[in-house]
C-alpha cells in the first residue's frame, strides 16, 4: 500500500464532533504496521519500571518494545544510562529481567561492558588487526524519570524530552492522588487459580493494537457488554477527555466509601490507574498493549505501587467479572469485521460529560496520525 497516497484519507479530524474513526486499512495493512514501528513506537516514550529500583551503581532493569530490548541502570556517577541489549560482538542479547552487575558480560563470548557502556574486555583480540575497543561501545537509549517514579526509554536520540510535554498529566496525577509521591513499587499479590487461568487467556488478543487501545479509551460499550463493570462503577457519571499525549477516564463507583476511579493513558500505550481505595490505596501501572504483529496484541508486564505502610497488606481488587474475556471477544471480532468488503469507516461519537463519549479513542486515532505522518 502506498501509505503517501493515503494521507488526506484517514477521515480523522480535529474536531472530535465531526470526525470520523480510523479507516480499517490503517488496521490491517502491513505496511501501516513497519510504519508504525519505525515512526511511532521507535520515537515515543515508554515505561520501563521504577526508578527505586535503581538505586546503586549497577543496578539495572530491562524493557521491551516489540522486537526490541534496551537496558536502564545507574551509572557510577549516579546518573542513569540505558543501552540497547545486545553485544556488538555477535547480537547476542546481555541482560534478562532486572538485578545489580559490576559490569554487563555477555554470556555467549564473555565480552564486557563498564557501566557506561564502554567495551572494557575482549577476550583473545590481542592479534586482531586494527582492533579498536572505542568503536564497540553499547549503542545508547534515551532515558528519562517522569514525576520523579517511572522510568521511561526513548529509542530515538533526537525525541524531545518528555517532561516538558506532559506537565500537564502529571499534574493531573497529583492533584487527584495527593500521596502519589510516597508510593513505592511492591510485590503483586499472586493470583488465585482461577485468575492465572482467565490472565493466560486473555493476556494474547488476536487483533491489532490500536483495536485494542480503542476498545480501551471509551466506554460506549460497557452497558451492552460489560454487566459486571458496571455493578461497580457508575455510568451517569462516568468521563471521557482527551488531550493531546494522554486521555483520562474517571468514574464514580457504587462502593459504600465512594470511591473514585481514574485511568490516566498516556500515548502511544502506558496506562497508569489508582486500583486500591481511601483505606488500601494502590496504583497499577503498565504497558497495556505490546504489538506483536498487525494482527496480535499482548497485555504487558504490570506494577503494583502502594504507601509503604501499606506494602505488605493484601491487596485489594474490584470484581468486575470476567472484564478481559469480554474485551479479548469483542476486539477480535472487530478484527475481524474490518476485513469485511462492506465496512470501511466509523464515526467518532462525541457526548461531553457522559459515559457514552469517544473524545479520548478520538485524541488517541488522533496521535498516531500525526505519529505516521498520514
Amino acid at each position: 500500500m502506498d501509505i503517501e497516497a493515503l494521507k488526506t484519507s484517514t477521515g480523522v479530524t480535529d474536531d472530535p464532533a465531526r470526525s470520523g474513526s480510523l479507516p480499517a486499512w490503517a488496521y490491517l495493512d502491513p505496511d501501516v504496521y513497519e510504519r508504525e514501528k519505525h515512526e511511532l513506537f521507535y520515537k515515543t516514550w515508554h515505561y520501563a519500571g521504577w526508578v527505586g529500583d535503581l538505586q546503586a551503581p549497577g543496578d539495572y532493569l530491562t524493557a521491551e518494545l516489540i522486537d526490541q530490548s534496551v537496558i536502564v541502570m545507574r551509572g557510577r556517577d549516579g546518573a542513569l544510562e540505558g543501552f540497547h541489549n545486545v553485544c556488538q560482538h555477535r547480537g547476542h542479547r546481555l541482560l534478562e529481567d532486572s538485578g545489580r552487575v559490576a559490569a554487563i558480560t555477555c554470556p555467549y563470548h564473555a565480552w564486557a561492558y563498564d557501566l557506561d557502556g564502554s567495551l572494557k574486555r575482549a577476550r583473545a583480540t590481542e592479534h586482531t588487526a586494527d582492533f579498536d575497543r572505542g568503536c564497540f561501545s553499547l549503542k545508547p537509549v534515551r532515558v528519562e524519570v517522569l514525576a520523579d517514579k517511572f522510568v521511561f526509554f526513548n529509542l530515538d536520540p533526537d525525541a524531545a524530552p518528555l517532561g516538558p510535554r506532559v506537565e500537564d498529566y502529571v499534574a493531573d496525577i497529583r492533584r487527584e492522588l495527593p500521596q502519589f509521591d510516597r508510593l513505592v513499587k511492591v510485590a503483586p499479590r499472586q493470583r488465585t487459580e482461577e485468575e492465572e487461568r482467565r490472565y493466560a487467556e486473555n493476556s494474547t488478543i488476536r487483533a491489532n493494537w490500536k483495536i485494542v487501545m480503542d476498545n480501551f479509551l471509551e466506554c460506549y460499550h460497557c452497558p451492552p457488554a460489560h454487566p459486571g463493570f458496571l455493578r461497580d462503577l457508575t455510568f451517569d457519571d462516568l468521563t471521557y477527555t482527551g488531550h493531546e499525549l494522554w486521555a483520562k477516564q474517571e468514574s464514580g463507583t457504587r462502593r459504600p466509601d465512594g470511591d473514585r476511579q481514574i485511568f490516566w493513558t498516556l500515548f502511544p500505550g502506558f496506562v497508569f490507574w489508582n486500583s486500591g481505595t481511601r483505606e488500601k490505596q494502590a496504583i497499577h501501572a503498565m504497558n497495556f498493549v505490546v504489538p506483536e504483529g498487525p494482527a496480535l496484541t499482548s497485555m504487558g508486564r504490570m506494577d503494583v505501587y502502594r504507601l509503604p505502610e501499606e506494602a505488605d497488606t493484601e491487596e485489594w481488587r474490584p470484581d468486575w467479572g470476567d472484564v478481559g474475556g469480554e474485551d479479548k471477544s469483542l476486539c477480535e471480532s472487530v478484527q475481524k469485521g474490518l476485513a469485511s468488503l462492506g465496512y470501511d469507516r466509523g464515526r467518532v461519537i462525541h457526548n461531553p460529560g457522559s459515559g457514552n463519549n469517544e473524545e479520548a479513542m478520538h485524541a488517541f486515532q488522533r496521535f498516531v496520525v500525526r505519529a505516521l505522518g498520514i
